[in-house]
């Protein structure tokens, strides 16, 4: 019976193997391959990166970077005090009850969710009228939609709990005696956050940050509904490449962003060790 309950802690194994490592495997691979009139063969062919690298591809991807590195620092300002708050002033019986409100958004389609923006966001939105009604604006801000500030908008409501999520799980890592310790000091709440808790949270941050970056530069649904004719994003471009049966370009697109999501994970554990998010300090 206990030799054949071991074989339930390989499973996950097996599961990544099959539907992750073999898949971003073959992802590469496929992107050396030739393109064909409906299809592709294999070969080794670099045009698939030359398609991407020499074109104007390139530079809408660096873009969709800058904009998602913008709604990384958003979503730290915003969810990172959460995090914070949730850990040290919320009774510790019901910080799971409170965090699991955060999840709440995910019940509901991401499509609905980003669509429902519009109505918000468009000249006649609700943010225009309240503004013009109040007498702040005499006419509609036109920047908040169709542009790269609606995808801004759209990327941090759409990944905000994450970096709360990620945030309370490396501040649950720090005793709450800690906080004491702080006020018996008197540090104030600026040394407090950058010389105790931003250090020891850092792994999390880092973390959360990398998922909402990766994430920013790969979901199509945000320029295709919120931006306008130059707000392109990687996912974006891997779209319009399979709509155009170039799959080695999107097959190249997907292993460049796969890249850059490893390069990231080992920046971050060179410096952070991401290993201590689940680690108890001591």
């Amino acid at each position: 019976m206990e030799r054949s309950s071991g074989w339930v802690f390989y499973v996950p194994i097996v599961f990544m193997i099959l539907f992750f490592a073999i898949p971003m495997a073959l992802t590469v691979v496929f992107s050396f391959f030739e393109r064909t009139m409906f299809w592709m063969e294999p070969g080794f062919s670099l045009k698939a990166y030359e398609n991407f690298f020499f074109s104007a591809r390139l530079k809408n991807f660096l873009s969709s970077m800058y904009y998602s590195l913008i709604a990384v620092v958003i979503c730290f300002v915003l969810g990172f005090p959460i995090a914070v708050f949730l850990r040290r002033s919320v009774p510790q019986v019901a910080q799971h009850r409170v965090i699991l409100l955060f999840i709440l958004p995910f019940m509901v389609s991401e499509i609905i969710r980003i669509f429902a923006l519009r109505p918000v966001l468009q000249r006649n939105g609700l943010i225009n009228t309240a503004l013009e009604n109040l007498g702040i604006i005499d006419e509609p801000l036109t920047f908040l939609i169709y542009s790269h500030t609606g995808v801004i908008i759209g990327e941090v409501l759409s990944f905000l709990p994450f970096i709360v999520f990620a945030g309370f799980l490396a501040m649950e890592a720090v005793p709450k005696y800690i906080f004491e310790v702080c006020d018996d000091i008197g540090a104030g709440p600026f040394a407090r956050f950058r010389d105790v808790i931003l250090p020891l949270a850092a792994p999390g941050i880092f973390a959360g940050s990398v998922f909402i970056f990766v994430n920013g530069i790969g979901v199509a649904l945000l320029p295709n509904i919120l931006g306008g004719p130059g707000a392109v994003n990687a996912g974006l471009i891997a779209t319009q490449a399979i709509a155009a049966l170039d799959f080695p370009l999107a097959m190249a697109i997907s292993a460049i962003m796969m890249l850059t999501l490893m390069g990231l994970l080992y920046i971050g554990h060179r410096i952070f060790d991401l290993t201590k998010i689940l680690a108890p300090i001591n």
